[in-house]
Parts: structure tokens; sequence; C-alpha cells
């Protein structure tokens, strides 16, 4: 047996910034891992000790996917069912049970301890968690995971290439892609957080969600700088959540300039006063809406500078090699200039998120989309969704949730009325679970419901895109693109004009130096192909000026932030090296909203 106590673990930090536990066990590291690509493993009984089959099976190093380089796995032979086997001991805690947390492994998750079946879950971007206590022995614990894909449209897999490959998918991934850990709970625990700030009423509210339905009261301590500064607590009887509403006194607000970040200790008390669970997170004062067509934060109107990421990473693909790898990323976004990224099709890690929240960095996050609609695409995006909401609705950074991409599984809202349902069915469910940000129903066209209207649009020279918007306001129903049909900025009966507005794909100009990148497919761009440096930056001021004119605008996200295999539109290569210096792409970027201030300031706005 491998022995896993004195390896060095891949992504050491602690894999939930906003609800962490003071003791906890990393598994990262060398896994047994076995593909199975006749699906024999589950008749084979895989799962118990004695059956794992040795022949065949090699090593993998988690939380990479197989298809990373940083897994270590020879992936010449991709296949849709992967299983994982693992290795402990018990660790010393003195708690009623033990919980085994997996941030994201794609697709369906079975998960097994010593030939026990011990929970099953679907959805590739939302947490596994299963209570494990029970089965644990004191030694020699035989963790044993199953991991089963498809190439089928009809479940989310965002930018994932499936059955069909389109010009602007990537390589699918399996498997877990994200980090694994214990945690020691009490029989009753946290399992989710909601803190929001009340700027009207200068109140934070915070709500723990538990796992059971108790007696008892929630505590909450907030902290400035290591100074308590907020104390408050709330009894509840016969619930498995509770709110705790703190009043601030002179509140320092978060926002990309200033990301002030409160830290919380949060306590679980029983009836009798006895610790059933103690939490630290933390949470940024801001208060985000939409009001008169802008879009404001803490009050204040925010043109939104913003870029489009996929989040693939050298490496790692899937996954940051690293935690810094993901700090620098939001460290590059900021340094161009950006008070803004769109999170395309990935539901992110949380310590993205983290950064973005400590760093300073405004984001959507988006749902992956299926491709096909069908009962099972509906069904899936109705659990899954839902999970990321009520995971990630803790973070300042977020500013908006975007529920659809470009009609993607909804192809026909116009004509299928159940389409159209679900698109707003998924809005108000997303205002119910958080009513505190924006939501964008469908991005890029096809407005049926939503806070903002996102517009999609790659025209560029002689005021194409200027006459694109112009048309828009003086009908929605205005076609914006072709894509098998005409796509219009409305559907029937929608009028989303008093509504902000943001351009939130634009640009694509690709680029490829002496470094091209060799593959078996084409490169792809969304507009032009510069031959030199040079001609990009020309062509990405003159669209921006163009952009910063455009006065019905709120913001713009280009498109995008890195290369991703053929896609080469980037502003930067997929290693992070400028295709033009950071400097100038961020005096391109502040130019945008330096035109569109002198031009309001002309205009009125109108």
């Amino acid at each position: 047996m491998t022995d896993f106590t004195t390896q060095d673990l891949p992504r050491p930090e602690y894999p939930r910034p906003l609800l962490r536990r003071e003791q906890w066990l990393n598994l990262n590291g060398v896994w047994a891992f076995k593909p199975d690509p006749a699906d024999l493993g589950q008749a084979g009984s895989w799962y118990v000790p004695a059956q794992w089959p040795d022949e065949g099976s090699t090593e993998i190093t988690v939380p990479y996917a197989p298809n990373s380089q940083a897994s270590g796995v020879d992936w010449a032979a991709p296949a849709n069912v992967v299983w994982y086997r693992r290795l402990f001991d018990r660790p010393d805690w003195s708690a009623q049970d033990v919980l085994l947390n997996i941030v994201a492994c794609d697709y369906t998750t079975d998960v097994y301890l010593n030939g026990h079946h011990v929970c099953r879950h679907q959805g590739g971007y939302s947490p596994v968690q299963c209570a494990i206590g029970r089965f644990l022995q004191e030694t020699d614990n035989v963790l044993v995971v199953r991991a089963a894909d498809t190439d089928s449209g009809q479940q989310p897999r965002g930018k994932q290439a499936g059955d069909t490959r389109w010009p602007i998918d990537y390589d699918a991934v399996i498997g877990i892609w994200q980090s694994v850990w214990l945690e020691p709970t009490q029989r009753n625990y946290g399992r989710s957080i909601f803190s929001r700030y009340e700027a009207g009423s200068r109140e934070l509210k915070v709500t723990l969600t538990l796992a059971e339905q108790c007696q008892g009261s929630l505590e909450v301590e907030a902290f400035l700088d290591g100074t308590s500064v907020m104390l408050g607590r709330s009894a509840f009887a016969n619930r498995n959540e509770s709110t705790v509403t703190l009043g601030v006194e002179a509140p320092q607000l978060w926002s990309p300039n200033n990301p002030v970040l409160y830290d919380l200790l949060i306590k679980v008390l029983s009836e009798s006063g006895e610790l059933m669970d103690q939490i630290a997170s933390y949470t940024g004062l801001r208060e985000v809406r939409c009001e008169g067509g802008a879009i404001l934060l803490n009050g204040e109107p925010q043109y939104l500078k913003g870029v489009l990421d996929q989040g693939y990473f050298p490496g790692g693909w899937y996954t940051a090699q690293d935690d810094a790898a993901l700090r620098r990323d939001v460290e590059l976004t900021k340094a161009m200039g950006f008070n803004f990224v769109r999170k395309h099709q990935k539901i992110e890690d949380p310590r993205y998120l983290y950064w973005a929240d400590r760093l300073g960095l405004m984001l959507w996050a988006e749902m992956p989309a299926g491709r096909i609609f069908s009962t099972q695409l509906s069904q899936a995006l109705s659990e899954q969704w839902p999970r990321a909401v009520i995971r990630d609705r803790s973070h300042p950074s977020i500013v908006g949730w975007v529920v659809f991409n470009e009609s993607w599984g909804i192809w026909h809202q116009g004509e299928r009325a159940e389409q159209r349902h679900l698109a707003d069915a998924l809005y108000h469910l997303t205002k119910s679970l958080d009513p505190t940000r924006p939501v964008i129903g469908n991005d890029g066209w096809e407005f049926s419901t939503g806070d903002v209207w996102a517009v999609h649009s790659y025209e560029h020279g002689d005021g194409a895109l200027a006459r694109c918007i112009e048309g828009l306001f003086d009908s929605p129903q205005t076609q914006v693109t072709q894509i098998g049909r005409p796509r219009l900025g409305a559907l029937a009966g929608a009028d989303p004009r008093a509504l902000p507005l943001v351009l939130s794909e634009c640009g694509g100009v690709g680029f490829v130096d002496a470094q091209k990148r060799e593959g078996q497919e084409p490169d792809f761009a969304y507009g032009d192909i510069p031959e030199t440096a040079e001609q990009l930056s020309q062509i990405c001021q003159r669209l921006l000026v163009e952009i910063g004119e455009i006065p019905q605008l709120n913001g713009f996200v280009w498109t995008q932030l890195t290369d991703v295999q053929q896609e080469v539109n980037g502003l930067l290569y997929f290693d992070r090296r400028a295709k033009i210096p950071f400097a100038e792409i961020a005096d391109l970027v502040d130019s945008t909203h330096l035109v569109k201030q002198t031009h309001t300031l002309i205009t009125g706005g109108k």
C-alpha cells in the first residue's frame, strides 16, 4: 500500500474560506487511480477493500483531473468512469461525526468507505459532503470514489466538449478536480452561511443554516483589524436556520478600491448553552442594486470595466496548480485596469472568490449550461444552480448571478413556452435564495426576465457597434446576431430598456505570436486575428474608444482574459504572458471609462 503520511500535499490551503473550522485533515495528494472504460467496477465490487484491481491501477495526484499535466496520469485512453482509492487513519478528534468534503467532482460521484456506500452526488461543480463517522475505523480506512461522466448535452457542462465540439469548446474534465478533506462535527452543525449588509438601516444580517432542526441560539461576533466591533445573539426553536442582526456603527464599506473585510466568529449553542459548532468566516459591507438604469455599489453608479475569464490554468487545466495562481489571476486582471470579471461557464474555486474579496474585484458568477433542452437538463439546473448560489452568496465580490448564457439549452424560448418558463423560473428561484444581488436571466440576447440587460456583440468598425445598440433601444426585438436563427435583443412582450445595459461580450480579437500553438484544431477568434502586436493594440484601442462613446452602456466585458486551446482571443497567452504590455492594456481600459465620463458630461447621458 502507498504510504500517504509523509508526502507533501498539493493545494494545502483551507478549501472553504467562508466557513472554516479549526480542525481539518487535507486528503489531497497521491491516490490510487483506475479508469473503467467498460464500467465494470460496480459489478466487480471495486469499492470493497479486498476487491480493488491492482492490475491496471496507477497513481494520480488529487485534486487535478486526469487529463491535466499536474495529475501525473497518462490520459491517452480517456474513460467516462474512473475510480479513486486512498488509505487514512482516523484523526484523533473528539467529535460525534466526521464529514468528508470534495469541493467538486465531475459528474456523478459515489463515495464508499470500508466497503460501505456513503453517498451519491450529481453535479460537476457543487460540493460533495457526506457524514462518514459511523463507518470509520481507527486505522487503515479505505476511501473509494467512483466518478462517472457522459458526453451528453443534457447535463450542465459549460465549455467542456461533449458529443459535439464547438469551435469555442475545450477538452472535457472528469473526476475529482478540487480539494478533498475531512472535518469533525457534532451531531448538529452549520452547513451554510449568508451574510449581507443593508445600507439603509446600517445592519449586518448573518444567517446560518444548520444540518438539523433544534433549539438553541446563534452568536455572531464581528472583528475589524482584530478588534471586536459587533456582537449579537439570536435564539431559535425547532428551526434549522437562524439570523443575527448587528447594528453597524461607522461602517467601513467594501469596494474594489477599498476591499475592507470584517472577520466573523460564529457560535451555535444548544438550549443549555453547550457549544455545538464554532465557525470562522468573513464579510464585506456593501450593497449592490439596479436603479434608474444604473448599477449601484454602495449607492454610487458603477461603470463595469470587465473581462471574460474561462478559469483554465496551465498544468492544472480546470484546477489552479496552487493558491498563488488564483491570486495572480485576480492581480493580473486588476493590473490591466479591469474592475470586474465575468467568470464564464464555470462555477469557480472558492479560493478564487476569496482573493477577489480580499483584493477587490467585482464579478458575475455563472451557471455552466447544457446544450439540449430536456426534462433531465431542467431538473439538473434546478438542483445544481441553487447549491452554487447558497455556497457563494456571502462573497462580497459577487455582484451578480448569470443563470443562462446565449440561450444555451433553451434555444427556442420564443416558440416553446416551457423553455421560457425555465429561464424565468430560475431567475425567480435565484432571487428567492438571494434577493440582494442583480440576476441576469439570459446573458447575450433573448431577454425575458432579469435585472440587467446583458447583450453580446462582436461588431466593430465604422460605428457598427453603436448602431447595434441604438437599434436595440429603438426596438428590443431587433436582431443582435444570427446563430441557427435570428437572435433578438429581447423576446416578445419583454422591454428591458429601463434596465442597466451591459455589453457583456465584445472584442474577441485574436493574436498568435511566433510561439504558435500547434494542435489539431485551427485557431479561433470572434474578431480579427492581426499579424502584429501593434495591430492588436490599435484594434483594441479603436474598439474600446467606440464602446466608451456609447451613452447607453453601463459597462463592457472584453473577450477574453487568456487564450485557451484553440481560442486565441485572450489579452494574455495561456501561460499569462501579455500580448501587449500590461500598462498599455490598462491605459486602453481606463480610457474607455474616461471617454464614457466625458461623453456623459457633454450629452447628459442621453
